[in-house]
């Protein structure tokens, strides 16, 4: 099974916020070897916008990196390059459904990787209802 974090997922797993738990209980699944179908991806949109969040909120750099740091060591891989497919679809999302635009890359990477969107954000109800995205709520 595939899954994608968006920003607040992993938010609320660095900053060991409740909805958190569930986030860390996909992350134990994904680092165990006997869970061998078990793969967790996130866009680099969504980084970025994980990444500017902490640096904004700790009003430096190296604070922010102290949160960032241990992205790296997690078993997520960081999507750093936008297909020609999934930069569409976000553009369609963005336009149709008002989604932010890093939102807009996490969902339609999760359609495009037939993968679980992982959120607390109610901003993708609709895309869900309307479109192939299915949904992981951590709320």
């Amino acid at each position: 099974m595939n899954y994608i974090l968006d920003a607040c997922a992993l938010i609320a797993y660095l900053k060991q916020e409740p909805e958190g738990i569930h986030v860390k209980k996909l992350l134990d699944k994904a680092a165990d070897a006997n869970e061998i179908n078990v793969f967790i991806f996130m866009s680099i949109v969504n980084l970025v916008e994980v990444y500017y969040g902490f640096i904004q909120q700790e009003g430096c750099v190296e604070e922010a990196d102290k949160f960032i740091e241990p992205v790296y060591y997690l078993p997520v891989h960081i999507l750093d390059t936008i297909t020609d497919t999934v930069y569409r679809t976000a553009s369609r999302f963005k336009g149709l459904y008002s989604l932010s635009l890093a939102d807009a890359f996490a969902a339609a990477t999760a359609v495009d990787l037939s993968a679980v969107l992982v959120t607390k954000d109610h901003e993708f109800e609709t895309v869900e209802k309307n479109e192939h995205l299915s949904v992981l709520w951590i709320c």
